[in-house]
């Protein structure tokens, strides 16, 4: 809220959270990041830094494009949903079984062959309409055109004719629906844990590889106090001090005890 992130990303006069966690992701990928970059200068000079990552300057440079377009415009940057971007169409249409779907139009090549797929004679003879330039100046009489021939097809019509004339395009998935992705299952970008509780469960794993393979699971998540012992007694804590925390109530011994509180 005080780094401009919400402001941004809800409407005008709506400013919403977004939709991930992404500063505290964020924050902590630059942690990562700054401890490696100190660990390199340590095998380089012998000499290590003291890291810092804080979320409200993580967050702030979340924001840091739009306050570089202010700088060089001199214009306050809309929220997301109504700013006007930088090609004619680049919108999310309805379909015709009441599902939606992202297309964009993105190079005056690709302006022609879908104005002939989708029946948009008129338009593509207009020479107005000619370049992404006056396409983008048009959007105001253009795009509910087009959302009127997006209504004709469903979802699964409109994705293969996308896919025929090769320009961006996509569905708008819910995160549940990434369990089946078939990208996802193919490229093993589920990792499969055990919560708690014993239940299995498949998650996104880290998206990095390494020579072409992913990184495995190395721990399960652990119940609250799983670990506390073992924590403890790698930072020095002698095992009579760590039973005389767990016996007045100030550390839980999840391991001893079994239960995932």
């Amino acid at each position: 809220m005080m780094a401009g992130l919400a402001y941004m990303t809800g409407p005008a006069g709506r400013p919403l959270r977004a939709g991930s966690s992404v500063n505290d992701i964020m924050g902590g990928m630059f942690a990562v990041i700054g401890i490696l970059a100190a660990l390199e200068e340590r095998h380089r000079t012998g000499s290590g830094r003291y890291v810092k990552s804080a979320l409200y300057e993580n967050c702030a440079f979340l924001s840091a494009q739009h306050i570089a377009q202010y700088c060089v415009t001199g214009e306050d940057p809309p929220p997301m949903p109504v700013r006007r971007g930088a090609w004619g169409i680049y919108d999310i249409f309805e379909t015709a079984d009441a599902q939606q779907l992202f297309v964009g139009v993105v190079s005056d090549t690709q302006w022609g062959p879908f104005c002939d797929e989708f029946g948009l004679a008129a338009e593509r003879a207009d020479t107005s309409l000619a370049t992404n330039r006056q396409r983008f100046d048009a959007r105001d009489r253009l795009i509910p055109t087009v959302a009127a021939v997006m209504r004709k097809f469903t979802k699964a019509e409109l994705v293969a004719r996308c896919e025929k004339l090769g320009i961006p395009f996509a569905p708008i998935v819910r995160p549940v629906e990434l369990l089946d992705d078939p990208h996802l299952n193919a490229s093993n970008g589920l990792v499969e844990v055990t919560a708690p509780d014993g239940k299995r469960v498949r998650i996104p794993g880290l998206p990095v590889s390494f020579d072409g393979e992913r990184l495995p699971v190395r721990h399960n998540a652990p119940g609250v106090g799983a670990d506390s012992r073992s924590v403890l007694a790698e930072i020095g804590y002698a095992p009579a001090e760590i039973d005389r925390l767990v016996a007045n109530g100030t550390l839980i011994d999840g391991a001893a005890s079994g239960r995932a509180e």
